[in-house]
């Protein structure tokens, strides 16, 4: 229970009261740190928790948006009546005001950067209406964004001797993400999205998974499913591809509760691929090495 302690103090300092509910079943995983980018916030964030909630009575210190980059793994989060996936890659903006669940799908890591929250609100005064966005990832604004995030995920600093270097990089990340505001689902067609991302995750092992597959299932044709991803730059087979190799790299990883490891081919059989050499040809293509190799730099 020490690193479980240990991450609730983390969290609590850095990013607020949140309430963290790990897995009975596995060793909990959970590091956060902060860096100081000249007066500005950037949390690192590992967990395999079950549940993130921040409840009602804990938005009282709501004095943040969070810009959050998923950077691997897929989270999800759930508010009101809605729910949506963060996908590797892909860009949050929260207020903090909100409350809200979050279901990290195995391990993930993400970065938050903290902007305050009244410098946003005067920003974007409509996104009160939304309050949970995802960022539109088709634009050259929100590309450039992305750009930015990784470049402060990749940078370790601590000077806060420049305040006006902290106070250019916030005016920098707000003027990026006001032209690609995004409600997450806040329309039928994002909801219709989000239902067949969840139906995809619980298909993963099935290697008879195909778009004719989930269409039907949807009681949609395939040119409607195909239309719902174009929206998002991205095709099903990507979106299939890329959640069954995030799976292969958790398996990859390996826990305390798996003696022995998983062999590859096993792990090909349990994330829909027809055999060892079909993972490793669609991994080495996409991550540039095999599966025993990238095991072996973990």
């Amino acid at each position: 229970m020490l690193d479980l302690d240990l991450w609730k103090h983390s969290v609590h300092s850095i990013c607020g009261n949140f309430d963290t509910l790990p897995h009975r079943h596995l060793p909990f995983i959970g590091t956060m740190r902060l860096n100081n980018h000249n007066g500005l916030g950037v949390a690192h964030i590992k967990t395999n928790a079950e549940k993130i909630i921040r409840s009602q009575s804990s938005c009282q210190d709501d004095k943040h948006y969070f810009v959050i980059l998923q950077k691997k793994g897929t989270m999800g989060f759930s508010w009101s009546d809605k729910r949506d996936l963060l996908l590797p890659g892909e860009i949050a903006l929260i207020d903090s005001s909100l409350p809200y669940d979050m279901h990290p799908q195995g391990l993930i890591e993400q970065m938050s950067v903290h902007l305050p929250k009244a410098q946003v609100d005067r920003a974007f005064s409509a996104h009160a209406q939304h309050r949970i966005t995802k960022i539109c990832q088709n634009r050259s604004s929100s590309q450039m964004l992305a750009t930015l995030l990784r470049q402060l995920a990749n940078t370790d600093t601590d000077n806060s001797s420049l305040e006006e270097d902290g106070q250019a990089l916030q005016a920098a990340i707000s003027a990026l993400i006001k032209p690609s505001l995004n409600p997450l689902v806040d329309s039928a067609t994002g909801s219709i999205r989000e239902q067949a991302k969840q139906l995809i995750l619980r298909r993963l092992s099935d290697e008879n998974l195909s778009p004719v597959h989930i269409a039907k299932e949807m009681n949609i044709s395939k040119r409607s499913l195909y239309r719902l991803f174009s929206e998002e730059n991205l095709s099903v087979a990507q979106f299939i591809l890329q959640m069954r190799l995030e799976k292969c790299c958790e398996d990859l990883m390996g826990t305390d509760t798996m003696v022995p490891p998983f062999s590859i081919t096993e792990i090909a059989y349990r994330w829909g691929f027809s055999d060892a050499s079909q993972l490793s040809r669609a991994f080495k293509r996409v991550k540039g090495v095999s599966p025993s190799q990238w095991r072996q730099k973990q």
